[in-house]
């Protein structure tokens, strides 16, 4: 079975290869046309492109033409012009497969394909790299390509305000750091629950008055997103949780009390007995006489607020955090505050 299976897939590679080579050459093809063009016949080129991807046409379609406007374009721009093994890295890009470069192999040039060509549809595309430096000098350096192809792009970094954000996000392509996405995600997603409770400006909405611009959502509906140094971002750092703390008030206190007594209580539960550990994945899980053992403990009544579902949630979470984590190995105190010892 292993044998046919790697039979099947080492042909299955060779007929993409196949393919995508082809395409590399249809796409020679139409560079060599479009070489012939003014800089403004270029973008109208591009403009219209666009305009089918925006009526809905399938981007598969617009890949060759639109592969070939990238490469001129950043022929013209940043005098760097795709080689045939970047086009090819891009059309896997382009079909959500993982494509490995080393240093120096042009990854960032190769991943401007991709992200023009989910562009064009101007529901946003993110670039999401490692750190905030990358970030912006990608955007720097290959900004004039896209906007030279009738594209806006923009970049988050880590001391920008919402608004500054939110115009960076409502670009065709962003550049960013993983992180300030997923923080931005979550903001946005306790802005939304306070909305849905009625915790903003109720007055000013009933007068007709719009929301300041720190109360609205910086990020669109998510779409398409190109991730670099993925084993870092998707591997390494995604062991740590991103965690924002803005809880409504009343909901905090009981979290709090939930956190408290679940982490005097933990020491009660034996392994085997009451719960099972994965070491792997650092996960503990109740057994059945385990969520007796819970339901059994007295409990303080704010506790009468959450679900016993929830509950046994919090005892799992405690117990993992008793067996992994130790002052002073895992984590220190700093100034009040607990602080994660990378690993």
């Amino acid at each position: 079975m292993f044998w046919a299976s790697s039979y099947l897939q080492h042909h299955l590679n060779r007929w993409r290869l196949r393919r995508w080579s082809a395409l590399v050459r249809r796409i020679a093809a139409a560079e060599a046309e479009l070489q012939t063009l003014t800089d403004q016949q270029l973008k109208k080129r591009s403009l219209a492109l666009r305009h089918r991807a925006k009526a809905g046409e399938p981007l598969s379609r617009l890949l060759v033409e639109g592969f070939a406007l990238v490469r001129e374009a950043a022929r013209r721009t940043i005098n760097m012009r795709h080689f045939d093994v970047q086009m090819l890295g891009g059309i896997a890009m382009f079909h959500g497969f993982i494509v490995e470069m080393d240093t120096g192999e042009g990854k960032t040039l190769a991943a401007t394909l991709p992200l023009y060509l989910y562009g064009l549809t101007g529901r946003g595309c993110h670039l999401a790299t490692v750190n905030d430096y990358l970030a912006r000098r990608d955007r720097q350096w290959m900004g004039p390509v896209y906007e030279a192809l009738g594209l806006s792009v923009g970049v988050v970094e880590a001391q920008m305000s919402r608004p500054q954000r939110r115009e960076a996000y409502h670009c065709d392509i962003t550049y960013g750091t993983a992180k300030e996405f997923g923080f931005d995600f979550l903001r946005d997603r306790l802005l939304l629950r306070r909305i849905a409770e009625g915790q903003t400006d109720l007055l000013g909405a009933m007068l007709g008055q719009r929301q300041a611009a720190s109360e609205e959502p910086v990020q669109r509906e998510p779409f398409f997103a190109l991730v670099d140094e993925a084993d870092s971002i998707l591997i390494d750092e995604a062991r740590t949780p991103l965690i924002i703390s803005a809880l409504p008030t009343e909901e905090q206190k009981v979290a709090v009390e939930c956190y408290k007594w679940s982490a005097s209580v933990a020491h009660q539960f034996a392994e085997e007995a009451d719960y099972h550990y994965d070491h792997e994945k650092r996960k503990a899980e109740l057994t059945r006489e385990g969520r007796q053992r819970v339901r059994q403990l007295p409990k303080p009544p704010v506790l009468d607020k959450v679900g016993m579902v929830n509950i046994y949630r919090y005892i799992e979470q405690a117990i993992m955090v008793a067996r992994e984590y130790h002052r002073d190995r895992q984590y220190v105190v700093r100034d009040g505050e607990i602080v994660i010892v990378d690993e």
